[in-house]
C-alpha cells in the first residue's frame, strides 16, 4: 500500500453507520463523511475522492438522484458508487445500478463484506487492510 491510503467519501445520515464504517475503513484510508446529499456533493466537489459509499434515504434527496449527478459530472463520472443501504430487494439495486453504482450492499454489513467490496472497486495500490481486532 502507497502511504497515502484511500480517499473514501462516506454519506449517510445514520451516526452509528458513519462510526462503524469509520472503525472498518479508518485503518489505511483517508475518510471525509459527510450527512446529506447536498454536504457529500460539496465534499467531493473539493476533494479528490477514490470510492463513495452512498446511502439511499438521505434527508435532502434520493441517493440514487446523488449518484446520477456524480455520474453526469466530467471530473467525478469515474468514481465508483457503492451503495450501502437498510433497503433489501431488487428493485433497488436495479435501482442503484441504473444509477450508476458499481455494489450494493444491504445493512448491517459484516466489516469483511465492505472490506471485499471496497477493495474490489479502488486501485489496488489503495487496498485496506481488515484490521486484527474486527472480526469477518
Amino acid at each position: 500500500m502507497t502511504k497515502q491510503g484511500a480517499k473514501i467519501l462516506i454519506v449517510d445520515d445514520e451516526p452509528a453507520s458513519l462510526e462503524s464504517l469509520c472503525v472498518i475503513l479508518e485503518h489505511g484510508c483517508e475518510l471525509f463523511m459527510a450527512e446529506t446529499a447536498q454536504a457529500g456533493l460539496d465534499c467531493l466537489s473539493q476533494n479528490k475522492i477514490d470510492l463513495i459509499l452512498l446511502d439511499v434515504d438521505l434527508p435532502d434527496q434520493s441517493g440514487f438522484d446523488v449518484c446520477k449527478k456524480i455520474k453526469a459530472g466530467a471530473e467525478t463520472k469515474h468514481i465508483p458508487v457503492i451503495f450501502l443501504t437498510g433497503f433489501e430487494g431488487l428493485v433497488f439495486e436495479a435501482q442503484a445500478f441504473q444509477a450508476g453504482a458499481v455494489d450494493f450492499i444491504t445493512k448491517p454489513a459484516s466489516p469483511y463484506r465492505v472490506l471485499m467490496r471496497v477493495n474490489a472497486h479502488i486501485k489496488a495500490e489503495h487496498h485496506v487492510k481488515l484490521r486484527s481486532d474486527v472480526k469477518p
